[in-house]
Order: structure tokens, then sequence, then C-alpha cells
């Protein structure tokens, strides 16, 4: 999901490139739109471009606006369609055609991706972001072209030759069987396929740039290197219900999760003892407050996110205590819906600021920041 910084700097840059391409000036409406996508409200932005494309079907700035907005909401599909038809129009709207590759190399189809960024790379050659980020899915593409495939209904499970087909099919049997289980508690399920793919350690931290700590990862598709995995089968299930559970979350509910949760529910699901994180926490004297813990955790080291993790399950768990399975599938759909975290619990009858202040006593800690130094 795209920040509200990344929105700004496109805002600021569309309107640059919407009038070198000769499109219509940007009106009031429109530019309450734009504002909106810079403070990230998709909702109000939504609402804007939605109308002005009654009457301006083919202004590619409005079609780029609209499109933006489908993503921040979390409805891929018709950002997709909607940015292809800005881009077709007009291709000289890169900021379209960014945000084009982008989030189709995140629902699986790379093919789109790098043709789109080669065009872009063509009109902007200067541009290193966008030449690393092509030269990485040129690279993934690579690698992609020689493996096979697990397919049903439910996932795509990605593997490079027989050294890897065994754990593919265990890794059907282990997920299909997880799917349900998760469903049941999230109150829903993803509707369309997951996509599954398997690296060696090396690849999995050329394609994805992940930390060194990093078991696995999901950036739209779950990415799994297969570090010893035939020898340790109980962490190789472990780590591919982890993942998944971020995978079904981000179909279920693709915005205002916070990463405490999306961590914390997934540890729930893999089998990770909560309670025993409260003990390890209590017994270290460490309590982050929550709202340092709403981003991914990437860009901690791997003592800090062992403290995250903990953390996470922790909280997660209390929460799913105090609101049961019934509460957390309606909290999800708030929080899809556009409500933030604070406002979408007092539905339960307790302030999220009450909530923090529970666990904090419950392990008898004062919060502490977390130090980035």
């Amino acid at each position: 999901m795209a920040s509200a910084r990344t929105v700004a700097a496109t805002v600021v840059l569309v309107s640059a490139l919407a009038a070198a391409a000769g499109a219509q000036p940007a009106d009031a409406a429109l530019e309450n739109g734009f504002s909106a996508l810079q403070r990230g409200d998709a909702d109000a932005a939504a609402a804007v471009f939605r109308g002005a494309l009654t009457t301006r079907p083919r202004d590619p700035v409005v079609l780029y606006g609209a499109g933006y907005a489908e993503h921040l909401q979390g409805h891929e599909t018709a950002a997709l369609d909607l940015l292809k038809q800005a881009v077709q129009i007009e291709p000289r709207l890169l900021q379209a055609a960014v945000l084009l590759g982008e989030i189709a190399s995140r629902s699986g189809d790379l093919d789109l991706a790098i043709k789109t960024y080669e065009r872009v790379l063509a009109q902007a050659p200067a541009n290193m972001a966008v030449r690393a980020r092509l030269e990485s899915w040129q690279s993934e593409a690579r690698v992609a072209g020689r493996f096979e495939a697990y397919k049903d209904d439910r996932f795509t499970i990605m593997f490079d030759g027989p050294a890897q087909q065994q754990l593919a099919a265990r890794a059907t049997a282990t997920l299909g069987s997880a799917f349900w289980r998760i469903a049941a508690t999230l109150g829903s399920s993803p509707a369309s396929p997951i996509n599954v793919i398997f690296y060696t350690q090396q690849q999995f931290h050329d394609i994805t740039g992940a930390p060194e700590w990093a078991g696995g990862g999901f950036d739209g598709q779950i990415r799994l290197p297969l570090r010893g995995a035939g020898t340790n089968l109980a962490e190789f299930d472990r780590v591919l219900i982890h993942e998944l559970t971020h995978a079904m979350l981000d179909k279920i509910a693709s915005r205002n999760v916070p990463a405490w949760l999306h961590e914390g529910l997934a540890l729930h699901f893999e089998g990770h003892d909560a309670a025993r994180a409260g003990r390890r926490l209590s017994a270290a004297r460490l309590f982050v407050p929550l709202r340092a813990l709403q981003g991914g955790f990437s860009r901690l080291d791997a003592v800090q996110a062992a403290v995250a993790y903990e953390e996470s399950a922790f909280a997660a768990d209390a929460l799913l205590a105090r609101i049961g399975p019934q509460g957390l599938g309606t909290l999800l759909a708030d929080l899809d819906g556009g409500q933030p975290l604070d406002q979408a619990v007092e539905r339960f009858g307790f302030s999220f600021a009450a909530f923090e202040a529970e666990l904090s006593k419950k392990l008898n800690v004062r919060p502490v920041p977390l130090s980035h130094e």
C-alpha cells in the first residue's frame, strides 16, 4: 500500500505532466481530489474522481486520480483497469505508468510490470529508481521463467524443478488445511487465488531485498526461501502458515490494519505462544508503544524485530481474547471500510489507549520507544 508521503510526491508531479501532455487543467473539484490523496483520505478522493469520470471518462488525469484512489482503498483490479486507460490515452503521464507497474507486479503480472517500466524508462532514462526496479523485475522474470507450478482453486505454487517438487506438494496440503482454519477466525476468506513462490536463499534476498532475519515475505505474493526446509518440515509449515495469514488478511482487509496486528495474527495462527511472549517482554522490561509498530518491521534490526514480533503476538492475542472471532471479523471489515483502529475498537466498549494501558499493566512495564540508532 502506498504511503501518504508517496502520494504527496506524485500529486505534485502529475500536475506538471498533465500540463505537458495537454490534458485538461485541474478544476477545483480535482484539486480537492488530489488534496484528499495527499492526506491519505482515499474515500474522499474516490468520491471526487468517480464524479469527475461521469463527465470526463477519457481524461487521463481523472483516470489516474481515480485509479490511485481505488489502489489506496485496496481495489487493485479496478485500479489496474483505470490506470491502463490513463496510460493508453496519455503515455506521457508517467506517474500513472509507475503506479500501474507497481500494482501489476504486486498482482503477479510481471510481464505487464516490466513492459510498463520499460516505456517509463524510455521517457525518463535518468530515473535511477525506475531503472533499479525494472532490473529487479527482469531478474525475477529470468528466475521464474524456469519454474514449474501446482495450481488449484485457491493456490498457485511455483517451484524450481524436481528438487522442490515434494515440498510443493507438502505446501499444497499445509496451506489447504490452514486456509479454512484461518478463514473461520477471520470471518471471511479471499475469493482470488494466492500465489506462492519458492526460492533459494540468495534468490529470495536478491528479489525481495528482505532483511537477513526474514524467513519469508508477502508483497502481494507469498515468497519463501527454502533454506533447509527439507530437514525441518515443522519450520517450513510454520513459515507457510505465517505468510498465508498475511496473504488472507491483505485480501480481506487491505487497508488500515496496523503491522503489529498483521504480524500478531500471523504468529497466532502459526501457533506462537503469546503467553510466553508476554513473559519474555516482562522479564526484559520491554514494551514499545503500539503506534511505533504501525508500519512494517523491515527497517528494524534483528534485536528490534524480535521485540516487535513478541509484542505483536502478545497484543493480538489479547485483542482476540477480548473481542472474539466474530468481533475480529467486524473489526477487520471496519478497518477495510476506512475506519482508523482507534475509532474501530470503540464499538467494543473500550478505547485503544485503554487497551494499550491494560497490556502495559499486565506486563508491569512502562512503554518505551524503539531506538533507531
